[in-house]
């Protein structure tokens, strides 16, 4: 079964929130979001802004281009 962009998203940033242990209130935090709008965003990747795509990136040690194309890698 191939993933989809959205789904190929959602498992890198679970992985690396796992190997950074970081939870979703901590990521919310971080990224200045409300914890309800995190949980949308988690859900729905492609939703980030461009800038917090970036932020999440970097606190999550990501490849933004693999982020941005994780269909690629």
């Amino acid at each position: 079964m191939r993933m989809n962009m959205n789904e190929k998203r959602r498992q890198v940033i679970r992985i690396a929130m796992s190997a950074m242990d970081i939870n979703k209130i901590r990521l919310a935090t971080a990224l200045d979001l409300s914890y309800p709008t995190m949980l949308k965003k988690l859900k729905s990747p492609d939703k980030f802004k461009i800038g917090q795509a970036e932020r999440l990136c970097d606190l999550l040690n990501i490849d933004l281009r693999e982020f941005v194309n994780p269909l690629n890698n």
